[in-house]
Formats: C-alpha cells, sequence, structure tokens
C-alpha cells in the first residue's frame, strides 16, 4: 500500500435529520423525554437510562488514515485530524452545554470543548503547515533527482 492510497479525501455527512425523542430513565424513578438536535447523528441506543449527565449529542467526523511504521507492529493505518462535534446538554460546565469540538489531530491525543475560532486557529496551521511541506517536497525532490544524476 502507498502513502497515496491510505490519504483519501474524507467525506464529511452534511445531512441534517428531523429531531429525534423518547423517552430516557434516569435512576431508578426518574424519567425525562430527550430531543436531539438537529445534527445529532448518534443511535442513542445505549441511551435509554443512565445518570442525567452521561448523554451527549453529535456527530464523529473520520480523517485520513496514515500508514505508520512502527518496528514491532509493522505498519498500521492510524487515524488523524479526527474529531466530534457535540453538546453535553447536562453537563455542569456551560462550555460542554454548547455545540464544542474534539478534535484528534493524532491518533488518542484529544483537545477538547473547543470553539470554532480556536479551531480555525487549528485548521489556519494546520494548512500553513502544509504549504511548509510542500516546500520541503521540493526541496527533496530536487536533492534526491540531483543524486540520482551524480550517482550514474
Amino acid at each position: 500500500m502507498s502513502i497515496s492510497d491510505a490519504v483519501d479525501t474524507p467525506q464529511v455527512n452534511t445531512v441534517s435529520q428531523a429531531p429525534r425523542t423518547w423517552e430516557r430513565v434516569i435512576g431508578k424513578t426518574g424519567r425525562i423525554i430527550e430531543t436531539c438536535w438537529s445534527e445529532c447523528e448518534d443511535s442513542h441506543a445505549n441511551d435509554k437510562d443512565g445518570a442525567l449527565d452521561d448523554l451527549t449529542h453529535g456527530f464523529n467526523f473520520a480523517g485520513p488514515e496514515l500508514p505508520v511504521f512502527d518496528a514491532t507492529d509493522g505498519v498500521s493505518l492510524v487515524p488523524i485530524l479526527a474529531g466530534r462535534i457535540q453538546t453535553d446538554p447536562y453537563s455542569r460546565d456551560p462550555q460542554r452545554r454548547q455545540p464544542h469540538m474534539n478534535f484528534e489531530p493524532f491518533q488518542d491525543e484529544v483537545m477538547e470543548t473547543l470553539t470554532p475560532d480556536e479551531f480555525a486557529q487549528i485548521i489556519a496551521t494546520i494548512r500553513a503547515h502544509c504549504d511548509q511541506l510542500d516546500q520541503v517536497h521540493a526541496r527533496f525532490a530536487r536533492i534526491h533527482a540531483q543524486w540520482s544524476e551524480d550517482s550514474a
């Protein structure tokens, strides 16, 4: 597998659905009617009961998988630049009650509760670094071609 085979452009689901409503059991005796916000794509199959503040609404978005070599495991596809937009409606933290981004730049490294402006700054940083990588690539290609010509 080549790197270009693994780095496909992920598709983002932009289809909103009608809000879903269901009854939820809280503790042993409580009941509440829950309604998803229009962007929620969670199934809520496991949310029929539980603690009030365990509920989140949102959707995940995938990033590309990068083939990363490990001396022990060989090549593994590692997801990068993935995340989740969600709201935690019963959180004590007001920042979590509003829609926020949990962004995973690299597997198991999570930046939580980002605002749209903070996420825009991250995107700008990644974009600027990609521009720098283009320059490094051009230099590397020139060096590689020159090396091949000198070796001939």
